[in-house]
């Protein structure tokens, strides 16, 4: 007799596909989902500890789920289960603990089903307009105010042939926009063929159906020429949107943070990407309150992502990680952390709104991800969303014009 599963994820992309996955293969194993953790058998939680509210968040639905569902199972994994076993068995003293190199391994050593080594795929993306898929995991970059490469620290890669079909799958099954994903997505390499992520696009761009594709996120300096080159090619089929992940707006905190690249030649890069990319959505990472920066650092950051005329920002208050070389800096007081990350917020409000105002009167291609009150609300290539009137079905490509914008979204008439 199969079991209740609940399933609880924090964090990235990459965690929400391997969840899916895990759910996928619980469902073929004959279980059913839990609607909430009070009445399951199993709770899952696949957790996060970029930073130290991702940490309280996964610690605080422990103790919770804990407390209310004594007799549950309780399997944690992630990036917390990995660095922090300590955090997770506090919380939840009965909890069984998968780091992230056992976690696919979980339906099978919790259930006795064949072991399973497919990458995480996913046959599709429950309650979702989107799919998403894992095609990459593990980054060896060594960035002071950074764990993941503790947490995820092996490079591993899906076989080409292997993300293809699940990609073609995905679109068959109805999926008119897939992302890829990965944590450092654009050091893809496939283990049997070596051939690299714009080999990948290009197989991906000459599959047929009417479909998109979309990055998660890629660091700017692995948009090599070669890749840049297949993506134009792949016309339409590609999103042209980039989440470049910056951390910094002055070259002395870049390099304290141990990044690979200055200010000169992110901004190349966004240039660059601009003229292939007409109309490109281009959005950041930005750390506010990192203590090696001083007010004359931020200054010159909030001037320079302003020149940069980014489409928008994911700011990120600093929070010391353990085990990194920036928890071993003095942390700069918390007043001057919220006022950089205020200034931070304040700055992304004005670019998203100034982005969304240049799309008055342009034609786009918008993917529906659900109804509300009457209207449509849907998302552009270049992530901006857009409202439709009247109904749509979810998963649908409409074909519109932006006819007003405001707050960083727009409006538009199918």
């Amino acid at each position: 007799m199969g079991v209740k599963v609940y399933f609880k994820t924090v964090g990235c992309r990459v965690n929400q596909v391997e969840t899916e996955s895990l759910r996928e293969k619980f469902l073929a194993l004959g279980h059913c989902v839990a609607a909430d953790p009070e009445t399951a058998d199993l709770v899952v939680v696949n957790t996060c500890s970029v930073t130290a509210k991702a940490d309280r968040d996964c610690v605080a639905f422990l103790r919770r789920t804990a407390a209310a569902n004594p007799g549950a199972a309780i399997a944690v994994t992630g990036c917390l289960a990995t660095l922090e076993p300590e955090k997770i068995l506090a919380a939840a003293p009965g909890a069984t603990l998968f780091s992230n190199k056992d976690k696919e391994s979980i339906p099978a050593l919790l259930c006795g089903a064949p072991p399973s080594d497919d990458f995480f795929s996913v046959a599709k993306f429950h309650g979702k307009a989107r799919a998403f898929i894992k095609v990459q995991d593990g980054c060896n970059l060594k960035c002071a105010y950074c764990l993941v490469n503790l947490a995820r620290s092996e490079l591993k890669s899906k076989p080409l042939a292997a993300a293809v079909a699940e990609v073609k799958k995905l679109a068959e099954a109805g999926f008119a926009e897939i992302v890829l994903c990965g944590t450092r997505l654009g050091i893809y390499r496939c283990p049997e063929t070596g051939a690299d992520l714009a080999a990948l696009m290009e197989r991906l761009f000459a599959l047929e159906g009417r479909f998109r594709l979309r990055f998660s996120s890629v660091e700017s300096q692995e948009l090599t020429p070669e890749l840049l080159k297949v993506l134009e090619a792949g016309g339409d089929r590609f999103c042209r949107y980039f989440h470049l992940p910056l951390q910094a707006g002055a070259d002395p905190v870049l390099k304290a943070m141990g990044r690979l690249y200055d200010t000169a030649q992110y901004k190349a890069k966004v240039e660059e990407l601009r003229s292939v990319f007409p109309g490109v959505g281009i959005y950041a990472d930005i750390i506010a309150g990192y203590p090696a920066e001083t007010e004359e650092d931020f200054a010159a950051a909030l001037a320079y992502v302003r020149e940069l005329g980014l489409a928008g920002l994911h700011v990120f208050s600093f929070s010391a990680r353990p085990g990194t070389r920036a928890a071993a800096l003095t942390a700069l007081p918390p007043r001057t952390v919220a006022a950089r990350s205020a200034a931070l917020r304040s700055l992304d409000k004005e670019l998203r709104a100034a982005f969304a105002a240049s799309m008055l009167g342009q034609k786009v291609t918008v993917l529906v991800l659900k109804n509300k009150e009457g209207r449509a609300l849907a998302l552009a290539p270049n992530f901006v969303n857009v409202t439709l009137p009247g109904q749509h079905p979810p998963g649908a490509l409409v074909d519109c014009v932006v006819t007003a914008a405001r707050d960083g979204e727009c409006s538009g008439s199918a």
